[in-house]
């Protein structure tokens, strides 16, 4: 990781400063009006409540207002980031309507939207697909984002954008439950440098170093991260192997975090590049086969995409982008630890599996929009190459057979390579006969390797006396199987060529309401699941299992979206979200998933430029899984304060937050056969940042 400090420090430090322009002065009000802002501290909430209206482009991949967007979408601003004391998406994707976070046994978090729950294969979050300025996250070996980038950060990022439901007929592959695309900050919303530190709980450190420049139309923006936490090591009384002779439990999880961020934007004339490397260096939490025992996990990102863009009187607006990433991760494993017995084999040192493994991306994809006629007219196309290579399994037992090896070796019938061709094309009609109505229609074709999949879309927007808006929306959505799932086994899963994609059908009504400095949406929905990828039977810490689609479920629910400004800077805000569902064919109730879900909370201004914000976040009991006859999973209610004041001597400013201010004792579920007691969550943390901008 030292190599990539030194380059990130190179990039971000040295260009800047050669490039660097003398700073402008405007006033909040001003900046606003132009769409930008420099100094990150200069907006204030009345500011904000009162802007002009939210512009975002997830819902249509075009500039609209969020009233007026055609899918049931959330934005969440840099301001509500900071407000609320929001470190990493975890914490920011927690505070919208129906979305739960929770982790695997290695300590990555899993997505979760409607309650389609992901990463029962070895990846995480798959069924979410993740942008970054419009460039996927996800890996196409395991699948998911979070799989490579456990604790992203939010400290340079301008909005996030989050559409919940189906996404496939704009984005492709992965939009199952939902799509949300982080928006750094562009290298016209700062100029200057600002450099920030945090330390509190856990022995957790971060620093960071923000820094933006103009040179004629030259335009840059960098950011540079360090992170590092020792974890909350919460005590683990039981683990699988509890009772079979060999369990180092009673013992505590190892929730260790190491993590360097790059981000680096240049905007060029007709041209933007984008450049990330992400690096973290995990201790892997309980582990692979969900015994306590000692992991080491590395994990590397790295991205770039060149877009140009160019709006051509009379004819549109064409934008082409080349994309790259290109992913690795290393494991170190001891998923049973010493004393593992099996019929034929006695491991004193324990069950070591070493993984290996690099994927890649790479595209082009062209798109082209244009108004005629009072239609708004979107078509694109794309095509481009995923691959994995170099995967291996290392180890001295058979996951498959259940046998141990002579020697420390490569695993049978694991590993090995995979890739396959990605081909899109897409149109979007956007037609508004009237003032009051607005209807969008589009469809998407992807042919992944040899799968095709044809993903529609229909939405009609309608304005409603007093400035109401009533959506009715469906989507077909869906994620081809990942390169493990179809074509490398790893331990404990087995690749199956035949799988088919995960299929989604859904259906949307939603009603929103804006009216100054209130706003207010209620939308329900029910979506058909088909297709799900599942490993077959009950988890085993020592077999590997085979893939199989699954009959899929019916899902429905409620959500409930509210905030209200009031007085000076200050705003009430609250969610809520009622979700359930039943698998197909069983009839029984979703594992895994707690039927109400929600935050509330208020910031209040306390003198000039001193806020707080206390936020209560809840979820109720989980059902268990067929056959598991544990009780249910307890609900919790987790109370945070974030305090904030900003310009406290020259550009200098403080922020406290507490996470778990009662220090509660919850967890997340873990399977049957796995860790008896679930998954301990870190009890309360308090982080102090400081930041000052020269």
């Amino acid at each position: 990781m030292r190599q990539w400090v030194v380059l990130s420090v190179l990039v971000l430090g040295g260009i800047p400063t050669l490039l660097s322009a003398e700073g402008k002065v405007a006033t909040s009000r001003e900046l606003l009006s132009m769409g930008f802002f420099q100094d990150f501290e200069e907006l204030d909430l009345l500011d904000l409540l009162e802007a002009t209206d939210v512009r975002l482009r997830i819902a249509a991949r075009k500039d609209e207002a969020l009233e007026d967007a055609a899918g049931v979408v959330s934005v969440l601003t840099d301001e509500d980031l900071r407000l609320r004391g929001a470190r990493t998406l975890e914490d920011a994707l927690r505070l919208l309507p129906g979305v739960d976070v929770t982790i695997d046994p290695l300590g990555r978090p899993r997505i979760a939207f409607r309650g389609i729950v992901s990463g029962m294969t070895g990846g995480a979050s798959e069924d979410v697909l993740i942008l970054l300025n419009g460039h996927r996250l996800d890996d196409p070996l395991l699948g998911g984002a979070t799989l490579l980038n456990p604790a992203l950060t939010m400290a340079n990022v301008k909005r996030i954008e989050v559409l919940r439901g189906a996404g496939s007929a704009l984005f492709g592959s992965g939009a199952v439950a939902g799509v949300v695309d982080i928006v750094t900050y562009d290298p016209g919303d700062f100029t200057g440098i600002e450099v920030y530190a945090e330390g509190g709980s856990f022995a957790s450190q971060r620093y960071g170093l923000r820094l933006g420049s103009e040179a004629g139309e030259l335009r840059t923006f960098g950011l540079i991260e360090f992170q590092d936490s020792d974890g909350a090591r919460r005590p683990v009384p039981a683990d699988s192997l509890t009772g079979f002779g060999a369990s180092l439990a009673p013992g505590k999880a190892r929730d260790g975090l190491r993590a360097i961020e790059t981000n680096y934007r240049v905007n060029w004339r007709d041209y933007e590049l984008n450049l990330r490397a992400g690096n973290a260096r995990s201790d892997g939490y309980i582990g692979l086969a969900e015994a306590l025992g000692t992991n080491d996990i590395a994990y590397r990102q790295l991205m770039a995409d060149l877009t140009w863009q160019r709006v051509v009187p009379d004819k549109g607006n064409f934008r082409v982008t080349a994309s790259f990433a290109q992913n690795r991760y290393r494991e170190h494993l001891q998923p049973l630890p010493p004393g593992f017995e099996v019929r034929d084999g006695f491991f004193p040192d324990g069950v070591f599996i070493e993984q290996n493994a690099d994927s890649r991306r790479y595209g082009v994809e062209g798109v082209w929009e244009h108004d005629l006629d009072g239609h708004r007219l979107l078509a694109g196309a794309g095509a481009g190459r995923e691959s994995a290579f170099d995967v291996e399994a290392i180890g001295n037992y058979d996951f498959a057979t259940g046998e141990p090896l002579q020697s420390i070796g490569p695993l049978p019938g694991a590993g090995g390579d995979s890739a396959r061709t990605l081909l899109n094309g897409f149109i979007q009609d956007h037609w508004s006969p009237t003032e009051r109505a607005a209807f969008t229609g589009g469809l998407r074709f992807d042919r992944v390797g040899d799968l095709n999949c044809l993903s529609p879309r229909a939405a009609a927007v309608f304005t409603l006396p007093r400035g109401a808006r009533l959506k009715l929306l469906y989507g077909r959505a869906f994620r081809a199987p990942t390169l493990a799932e179809r074509d490398i086994s790893l331990p404990l899963i087995i690749a199956r060529d035949r799988l088919d994609p995960v299929r989604v059908d859904t259906l949307e009504a939603a009603l929103v309401l804006r009216r100054k400095s209130f706003r207010a949406s209620a939308s329900a929905y029910t979506s058909f699941l088909r297709d799900s990828i599942r490993p077959v039977g009950a988890f085993d810490p020592a077999r590997s299992r085979p893939l199989r689609n699954t009959a899929g479920a019916d899902l429905h629910g409620l959500e409930l979206d509210l905030r209200r400004g009031f007085g000076v800077a200050n705003v009430l805000f609250a969610t809520w979200s009622w979700q359930g569902g039943e698998e197909r064919g069983t009839g029984r109730e979703l594992s895994y998933v707690p039927a109400h879900i929600g935050t509330v909370g208020a910031t209040v201004n306390l003198q000039g430029r001193v806020s707080a914000t206390p936020t209560l976040a809840f979820r109720s009991s989980r059902p268990r899984e067929a056959g598991d006859t544990r009780e249910v999973l307890a609900g919790y209610g987790l109370l945070g304060l974030a305090l904030r004041a900003t310009n406290v001597v020259r550009t200098l400013s403080l922020a406290l937050t507490a996470q778990n201010l009662l220090a509660r004792g919850y967890f997340d579920p873990a399977p049957l056969y796995g860790v008896p007691g679930d998954y301990p969550r870190p009890g309360r943390s308090i982080l102090l940042q400081a930041s000052y901008q020269f």
